[in-house]
């Protein structure tokens, strides 16, 4: 199991009252190519708590801020125009959001509660989580030390840009492809245009977001990919 020390709340940012599945959610995400619903958790309108990405992988909810925490989402989070921000929660989802935040904090041993709009200028959560949720985990934030996402990106040098070439490299003898890293003008260890560009064909070639950064979701493609495995899918195992 990947370490977790932190729950970072969001909302689906659509209007109240409206209902929003989990697959509605996975094919938004998808649609953004992301491998599916990047939230972990689901609170649904009628409180329900549902299954989103399986807690074991790292999520895509907040920039930066997936690699160490997990992400629970509730539906809504507008008022009814659809775009003005309103806590929208219910008192059956308000029970569920409580309920669950302390069954994770337990198995986890959680450290921190954070809003998404904490870390983003967005409005998302619609309501200040930490506010309302921190006696929840009192004590606790003085251990706190947030993990967070690491990235290789064009410019950068060091051992695991040369990490990173290597396994673009074996990418490339997988698919008995010859690679062009193994006539790139640039030193191993630095991250060149070269090494961009396989980037790039590596994570078209996995159906993600395809930006040239090496981050959480492009470093778990590569292994599976390594390991002769299809891209990976949020809600393969999916159980309501």
């Amino acid at each position: 199991m990947r370490p977790i020390n932190e729950i970072i709340v969001h909302c689906t940012a659509t209007p109240e009252g409206r209902p929003v599945s989990v697959a509605e959610i996975d094919a938004w995400h998808r649609a953004r190519g992301w491998s599916g619903i990047g939230y972990h958790r689901v609170i649904d309108i009628t409180g329900a708590r549902l299954a989103g990405r399986p807690l074991s992988a790292v999520g895509a909810h907040c920039a930066g801020h997936n690699d160490g925490t997990i992400g629970v989402v509730y539906v809504g989070g507008l008022a009814a125009d659809g775009r003005t921000p309103k806590d929208t929660r219910t008192p059956a989802q308000r029970r569920a959001l409580a309920a669950e935040l302390m069954e994770l904090r337990d198995r986890f041993n959680i450290r921190k509660i954070s809003g998404h709009n904490e870390y983003a200028a967005k409005a998302c959560p619609s309501f200040n989580a930490s506010a309302e949720y921190d006696h929840l985990f009192e004590g606790r934030t003085r251990e706190f030390t947030p993990i967070l996402d690491q990235f290789l990106r064009r410019g950068e040098t060091g051992p695991d840009v040369d990490t990173w070439r290597s396994q673009l490299i074996a990418w490339r003898t997988g698919q008995n492809a010859p690679s062009p890293l193994l006539s790139d003008p640039d030193a191993d260890d630095v991250f060149g245009h070269a090494i961009e560009a396989e980037t790039l064909a590596f994570q078209r070639e996995r159906q993600i977001v395809a930006d040239g950064v090496v981050g959480p979701q492009t470093r778990n493609e590569m292994r599976l990919a390594l390991n002769g495995r299809p891209p990976f899918s949020a809600l393969e195992n999916y159980q309501r």
